[in-house]
């Protein structure tokens, strides 16, 4: 796509862009949590939002944007107190699935949180997704020795940490 594609840091006026991108994700391809006591999803922006908002939590994210949309978002929470408990998870546009654009906010993302001291990050994804597994793979050949990565898939669920070497 030859729009004006842009990559940059979460910047606090997304929220408001996310929600009204939310009709370009899928809701397969982003983490579903059940609102209590029923049985439907909540909204992308609201996960969103509920992490960022986390007392006992930090949230970091790397979007891309078109225009007045965003297209991809690499978000990353974690537990000042923890140094192994950063999450990562990526979410792609469904028209933009396959394009490069979910490896390129994971990379940037991933350098963010190695420049503010986060070293080990864990990845939980569907075992059938293999587009998650092969990013983290091309992100560590790319950087050479700079990462391990390990992990185990379990009634089709995928786990895999990556932890910066050295």
């Amino acid at each position: 796509m030859t729009d004006n594609l842009a990559t940059r840091p979460w910047r606090s006026g997304d929220l408001d862009m996310l929600r009204t991108s939310e009709s370009l994700f899928a809701p397969q391809t982003y983490p579903r949590c059940f609102a209590a006591g029923s049985r439907r999803s909540r909204p992308f922006h609201m996960l969103v939002s509920d992490q960022m908002n986390a007392s006992a939590r930090r949230w970091t994210g790397q979007v891309a944007v078109t225009g007045d949309s965003i297209v991809a978002l690499a978000e990353c929470a974690w537990d000042p107190a923890d140094p192994e408990s950063p999450t990562v998870r990526v979410s792609v546009a469904e028209d933009r699935q396959g394009t490069q654009l979910g490896y390129q906010v994971l990379r940037e993302l991933v350098g963010h949180c190695l420049s503010i001291g986060l070293t080990t990050f864990t990845v939980d994804y569907a075992a059938s997704n293999v587009t998650v597994d092969s990013m983290l793979q091309a992100i560590a050949a790319e950087t050479g020795d700079r990462y391990a990565l390990s992990g185990l898939t379990r009634g089709g669920l995928g786990h895999l940490t990556v932890r910066a070497a050295g």
